[in-house]
């Protein structure tokens, strides 16, 4: 008879959230771009909410994925790896798109590196910084220890 050994197999959260997150954020941006809605204000908002959300959830995930006993400051570096993965990701998504449609329309404007800086990297850096801060604060409940208590005899 075969023994099955169950380990405690944990998978790297950070890419897997940044990829989910950055993919949900692309796919809206098509989106906007084909409907023509690309232009408004609110789909920037969206774009940072999605941020925020998903940040939010990788800590909630990496949290139950270790039975509530890491650290707030593993819970804090978890979502700084989960923004970082996401950011980066949409920041080359975001510089590809503008170079194919430079490439198409002629002119290469200022503000879209304006953009790029402040709204795409920036804010979703802050962003997904206080996610990983609010959600490391919150969703760890014993702020005093990481170990199990000790019993004395």
């Amino acid at each position: 008879m075969q023994t099955v050994n169950h380990r405690n197999h944990h998978v790297n959260l950070a890419p897997v959230y940044g990829i989910i997150i950055s993919v949900i954020a692309v796919v809206f941006t098509i989106i906007f771009y084909f409907t023509n809605m690309a232009g408004n204000l609110w789909t920037g908002y969206f774009g940072n909410l999605l941020m925020f959300l998903g940040v939010l959830f990788s800590v909630i995930h990496y949290n139950s994925q270790h039975h509530e006993k890491t650290s707030s400051l593993a819970l804090f570096a978890m979502g700084f790896r989960t923004t970082l993965w996401a950011t980066i990701i949409i920041s080359l998504f975001t510089i590809m798109m503008h170079f194919i449609a430079t490439s198409q329309i002629g002119n290469d404007n200022f503000n879209f590196w304006i953009y790029l800086a402040g709204n795409v990297l920036f804010t979703n850096i802050v962003l997904g910084l206080l996610a990983s801060a609010l959600s490391a604060m919150v969703f760890k409940k014993n702020q005093k220890t990481t170990r199990p208590e000790q019993r004395s005899h």
